[in-house]
């Protein structure tokens, strides 16, 4: 299937608009997961990811950083507008070369299709995405997810 070239930076931004971003490099990695704690965060029945690389992002107007640990014990720090709250970035702290940054903040993820969806068995019956492959509990392999859909994602170039 031919996909159309994503041009280079992408644009995101809260739902206020205090709080924009710009993505100056090709995500790695796209994902859903349907896990309790994203349920709860989105306010929905799961989240689109899209995992990049930190150094590609660069944010305008500051963001309220909150730190929390996962039942599994990871350290998480994750971003939201102080204004309007909206929830927009998140990393591992062991891991902060990596930031997840949610697709909906996206000015257009028409783009953002997910290689797999985490936590299915946490997931609202009628929210598994048919044809997307289910992670079973401890398949997260960032890197082989990584390679996975880079090979399917659409091409991405500089403008």
């Amino acid at each position: 299937m031919d996909r159309p070239t994503v041009r280079l930076p992408l644009h995101g931004r809260c739902l206020c608009g205090a709080i924009n971003y710009r993505l100056n490099g090709a995500p790695l990695l796209v994902y859903v997961c349907h896990c309790h704690d994203c349920q709860t965060r989105s306010g929905s029945a799961f989240s689109l990811n899209i995992l990049i690389q930190t150094a590609d992002l660069t944010v305008s107007g500051s963001v309220n950083a909150a730190r929390r640990t996962t039942p599994k014990g990871r350290e998480v720090e994750e971003n939201t507008c102080p204004v309007c709250g909206t929830f927009m970035l998140a990393h591992a702290v062991a891991a902060p070369d990596y930031t997840s940054l949610r697709a909906g903040t996206l000015d257009d993820a028409s783009w953002a299709i997910p290689i797999a969806q985490a936590y299915v068995s946490s997931a609202i019956p009628w929210a598994v995405i048919p044809g997307v492959p289910q992670l079973i509990r401890g398949g997260f392999d960032y890197a082989a997810m990584s390679e996975a859909w880079r090979a399917t994602a659409p091409p991405f170039a500089e403008t």
